[in-house]
């Protein structure tokens, strides 16, 4: 046998401990765990094919659990034609995005010796690269990152506003790969350096994070008030002909409590993805009783996820939009998503595969990408439906100009149930405003709906399975542009040069 078994199985459990620092669990040691064993079995891996079995082994295990509630969606009622590929599901996914790291960690373990320093720095880039790539190649997957690990200790999540996601992602592989200097063979003075310098980073990081906590000013603004509400409609019947009605009328119903005590305030209303479809809203009664809750007197926007389509040349094109509705219901705005789910919103490839969406409706259109909407002369909002939010530096347009007031995330988390999944989906929209500086408002059908503060954390929360509405005060974003908004990905692109720099230079000393 080419390989080890019990390093194999070691692998594959390292993996799966390592799932645990994602949430809802939270505990970012478990990197401190399965990372330095990964790197104890590739040193013990005399072969290429070995180095590249252990690595997705590891990989696998990492991402099987921690990606398991995906097939839920598969288990919607309704949903039967699907339901055959649901352990591909499970471990299909997994098994692609774990080539990334097998394949980089096996380039770089066949070029440094995993004896010496250099070894090990290499073994740091190389799952650092893997973590940045998946979030780009083939439309991006950043999901569980290992950054998102520290939403569980906010001082050191704030290290996102400097750099971004990926940043803090370098700095995390590091950090947690250092226990694994005491597996070197030689474990000299560049050791112990690179694990004070791991030490340090680590405290400076936190004590970097808790004064910027603890000392930037937070702003809201009473007379603007955010109403988050959640209609908890199951998505089995969601898109049922004789439930439509029922499921506006929830959604109206709630929302007129939460505007009940504030008149005279500007109100943003906030519906979920896909609340409804045009052809409901507008029909006479409907669009009488929305004018209620917008009359023209009034300062009261509805900010909705909303399904529409058209019809040229007889080909129905569908559009998964959001849509701002002022007084006396004039349309503010709208928003296209431009970043479709494969499989749910289009099929990659359809030429070749011959397969309707999971979700039933298929031919969606892509928007033109973020942007920024102006609700009123002084305020605008940058809008994001479901998916989106995953997507560092993509949440709000490019230009550095004239930033907007908030960030809007509408979603239906639905279909993955009370899981991993719509907690690892909220962890990804909180780094969003630690990034941007700028607080985000998330409105679920269900999911966790919540508003969070430009240092992410939440304001208030609907939890998921929950029928209910929740307001808030506007928050400000922040007075001080984030470095990361400054400088985007520059900050990143020149941490990994530093370490490609360290790289050498440790590989001609050994």
């Amino acid at each position: 046998m080419f390989y080890n078994i019990g390093l194999a199985v070691l692998c594959f459990i390292a993996g799966g401990i390592s799932h645990f620092a994602m949430a809802p669990y939270n505990m970012f040691f478990t990197l401190f765990i399965g990372l330095p064993a990964l790197f104890y079995c590739l040193q013990r891996a005399p072969l290429k094919k070995v180095k590249f079995l252990y690595s997705w082994l590891f990989a696998f295990g990492y991402f099987t659990f921690g990606l398991s509630w995906i097939g839920n969606a598969l288990l919607v009622p309704g949903n039967e034609e699907w339901q055959w590929v649901y352990p591909l599901a499970l471990t299909g996914l997994p098994a692609l995005l774990s080539l990334f790291p097998a394949l980089l960690i096996t380039f770089f373990a066949a070029r440094f010796d995993m004896e010496h320093i250099s070894g090990w720095y290499a073994f740091v880039l190389a799952i650092s690269l893997s973590e940045i790539l998946r979030g780009y190649l083939f439309t991006g997957f950043p999901w569980n990152n290992f950054a998102y690990t520290w939403i569980g200790l906010m001082p050191i999540a704030q290290v996102a506003s400097f750099g971004g996601l990926y940043f803090l992602t370098i700095l995390t592989v590091f950090w947690a790969s250092a226990p694994a200097l005491i597996f070197l063979h030689k474990r000299g003075t560049q050791a112990i350096i690179t694990f004070s310098i791991a030490v340090l980073t680590f405290s400076g990081s936190f004590l970097w994070g808790y004064n910027r906590l603890n000392t930037e000013p937070l702003f809201g603004v009473p007379e603007v008030m955010v109403h988050l509400i959640q209609p908890n409609v199951q998505q089995g019947e969601k898109w049922s002909q004789d439930m439509l009605q029922s499921h506006f009328e929830n959604l109206n119903e709630l929302t007129a409590q939460s505007i009940k005590n504030n008149d005279g305030k500007m109100n943003l209303i906030i519906w979920p993805e896909t609340a409804t479809t045009r052809s409901i809203l507008f029909n006479g009664k409907n669009k009488e009783i929305i004018k209620n809750l917008l009359p023209n007197n009034s300062k009261n926007y509805l900010l909705t996820g909303i399904l529409h389509w058209v019809k040229p040349e007889d080909e129905l094109v569908l559009f998964n939009s959001l849509t701002i509705f002022g007084p006396g219901l004039q349309i503010v705005g709208n928003y296209d998503k431009s970043h479709l789910v494969p499989f749910g919103e289009y099929i990659p490839f359809s030429k070749w595969i011959p397969f309707k969406t999971i979700t039933n409706f298929s031919n969606f259109h892509a928007g033109s990408g973020p942007q920024k909407i102006n609700i009123t002369k002084s305020f605008s909002i940058s809008p994001l439906i479901c998916y989106e939010i995953i997507f560092p530096g993509q949440s709000i347009p490019r230009e550095r100009k004239n930033k907007p007031g908030l960030i809007v995330n509408v979603t239906n988390d639905a279909w993955y149930g009370n899981s991993a999944g719509p907690q690892q989906h909220l962890v990804q929209a909180q780094f969003r405003a630690i990034e941007t500086g700028i607080p985000v408002a998330r409105d679920a059908n269900t999911g966790i709906s919540a508003l969070i503060s430009p240092f992410g954390k939440k304001l208030i929360t609907i939890p998921y399975g929950q029928k209910d509405f929740r307001s808030h005060p506007l928050i400000l974003p922040l007075q001080n542009e984030t470095y990361f908004a400054k400088y985007g990905l520059k900050i990143t692109v020149a941490l990994l040069l530093f370490f490609i720099m360290g790289l050498y230079f440790f590989r001609k000393q050994t």
